[in-house]
């Protein structure tokens, strides 16, 4: 579009960069209306992530904007083979989402967003070029890296204009775009960022061309290793092919990369093949004993509790086990004591429970310490801490609410700590068990001579290590089916019945299945114009996910607090008989973030 300079500006004493549109682009008409264009486009955007825009000036038969100078790097240059990292990625997107979100808000789309229009400065602030500009260069010859395709007018169906590997679909097909086309280039931008490797990668544009409208991208966990399934999945939906089955907004992007940009900063979420630093790594070879997660390991300290300089050395290996010996030998003696002796030891100190032909953690013991014969197990408190253990280490919420009711618990449920307990991921039936973890259930004496009532039946436990916890994150849609014929004067009420018309998939797991209930109701009708009655709306409300819990969906796109209303007639629907007639399609989407156990 124009040579680009570094120049000094003289009266402000600063350095600025001049993009210049050379005397033969300036006699074309459309060149110049496009350059205006950026200018105009650019400079209505007051962003930190966005280039700044000083002035324009016309000089003779040339054109020169004058434009905030970024000292950095394009991430066409940062991002290596490998990828950028998590990390970087989740900075990165954040600020992209952002500068994408002001953008979109004031009506202006981008067209051409890729990693050479991104500039990152060594401080890590995002800056995106070229906003508002969709370039015309006329190619003798399509190649991948050719930055437009054709020369029309920026809004007319028809034209392909942008760079041909960051082509959404809809671009590529010559069809007029909307925000919905910079979800997916920046899907395409966090997906090269992530895994280091283009998206889309043909021999030729064509052959690219052909991938972007019909192919799906390489799963990111084949390239990557220890990549949150939150992340997949946020790139996953941004890569659909059709656009009503993306990201309706950049907004809603921005606001959950912001939260899992938070959370994997505060260590909630992280790799899941993270390995700990040198020193506390166990062994090559060697697993350590498995144990609760509520019950975290001792390490063992040194003076003033902090860890010893070195581990402790072969030599000493032996007495700890004779330690160890020793310890179970008197837990043993003690066994051995009256009743009345026990019950009072057990109500001063816990119990320790001994079972032969194990393996015995002492405190102070390295846990990659095995002396055989034995094991101690502490009875132990389960308190807010150890929830979260649990929560972060995938034990299904079953197995969770069992372990609650089977043991001594000291919970904090005050206001700051519920707000702890989900933000970090807590089940909301758990946080209910954990208010009440022993329902008081008066038990009646039973009549002379009657049987005593049979204990309630055990609710069934999936195995440990046979489901996972996945994330379903709110606002993302998922397809349903109209079940029944809706009237053509529905009361306020009515029950509605859908189901999923497809399976769900989270991280490769099925998460929905088809067919999957899904209900929903009929809404009082609202008064139209001139007292006209309007066209009856209605809500969803759940969906049967493949555990058996319900997720809250909406009728509507956008933050939880949003309407949950939409009209029930489905569009260019003419039959007269009905107002929606049964096999409707239709978008849920999910109300807020939710998690679902699946199997592995």
């Amino acid at each position: 579009m124009g040579d680009i300079y570094k120049a000094q500006d003289a009266r402000l004493n600063r350095m600025v960069a001049i993009k210049a549109l050379t005397n033969a682009s300036a006699g074309d008409s459309d060149r110049r209306r496009r350059f205006i264009q950026e200018a105009q486009a650019a400079s209505g955007l007051n962003h930190p992530n966005i280039i700044t825009i000083y002035d324009i000036v016309s000089i003779d038969d040339s054109e020169f904007m004058v434009m905030e100078l970024v000292s950095g790097k394009t991430l066409a240059d940062l991002i290596p083979p490998g990828g950028v990292g998590v990390a970087k990625t989740l900075q990165y997107s954040t600020q992209m989402a952002d500068a994408l979100k002001a953008a979109h808000a004031a009506g202006i789309v981008h067209r051409d967003l890729k990693p050479g229009n991104v500039m990152v400065t060594d401080s890590g602030l995002v800056k995106i070029l070229d906003f508002g500009l969709a370039k015309i260069n006329v190619a003798t010859e399509l190649t991948e890296e050719t930055q437009t395709i054709g020369a029309a007018p920026l809004t007319v169906e028809g034209s392909i204009l942008g760079t041909v590997a960051y082509m959404s679909p809809e671009q590529a097909q010559g069809k007029k775009v909307d925000a919905r086309s910079d979800v997916f280039s920046f899907g395409v931008v966090m997906y090269e960022m992530l895994t280091g490797t283009k998206a889309f990668a043909g021999d030729s544009a064509i052959t690219t061309l052909t991938a972007i409208l019909r192919d799906e991208v390489k799963p990111v966990t084949e390239l990557v290793a220890d990549v949150p399934p939150e992340l997949v999945e946020i790139i996953s939906l941004a890569l659909r092919k059709d656009p009503k089955d993306r990201w309706q907004s950049t907004q809603v992007m921005h606001t959950v990369l912001s939260s899992q940009k938070a959370r994997f900063d505060s260590g909630v979420i992280s790799n899941p093949g993270f390995i700990p630093p040198s020193g506390i790594r166990p062994p090559s070879g060697v697993r350590p004993p498995s144990q609760p997660p509520s019950i975290p390991p001792v390490q063992p300290s040194g003076p003033g509790g902090l860890p010893p300089a070195a581990p402790p050395k072969k030599s000493k290996k032996w007495l700890w086990i004779c330690i160890g010996l020793s310890f179970a030998y008197w837990g043993m003696c003690n066994n051995s004591g009256g009743k009345k002796e026990r019950a009072k030891r057990n109500s001063e100190t816990p119990s320790v429970a001994v079972e032969p032909g194990a393996s015995v953690s002492i405190p102070g013991v390295p846990s990659n310490v095995e002396i055989p014969g034995v094991t101690a197990k502490k009875s132990s408190v389960i308190t807010n801490q150890s929830i979260m253990d649990m929560v972060e280490e995938g034990v299904p919420e079953a197995v969770i609410i069992s372990h609650i009711r089977a043991s001594r618990t000291r919970f904090d449920l005050s206001t700051n700590q519920i707000i702890k307990l989900s933000k970090a991921k807590v089940p909301p039936a758990v946080i209910e068990v954990m208010r009440n973890p022993k329902p008081d259930t008066p038990l009646e004496a039973p009549a002379p001579g009657a049987a005593p009532a049979p204990a309630p039946p055990t609710p069934p436990v999936a195995p440990v290590g046979t489901t996972k916890q996945v994330p379903i994150i709110g606002g993302v849609p998922f397809e349903i089916t109209l079940m029944e014929d809706v009237p053509n004067d529905p009361a306020p009420g009515m029950p509605l019945h859908f189901q999923a018309a497809k399976d769900y998939h989270v991280s490769g797991s099925v998460a929905i299945a088809r067919g999957a209930v899904v209900t929903g109701e009929i809404l009082a009708g609202k008064k139209g114009i001139l007292g006209r009655a309007a066209k009856p709306m209605y809500r969803l409300m759940t969906v049967d996910a493949v555990d058996g819990t319900k997720l809250k969906i909406k009728s509507t796109p956008g933050r939880s607090d949003d309407r949950n209303e939409r009209s029930i007639e489905p569009p260019g629907h003419r039959d007269k008989e009905n107002l929606a007639p049964a096999g409707s399609n239709y978008l849920a989407y999910f109300d807020g973030d939710q998690t679902v156990t699946v199997k592995k």
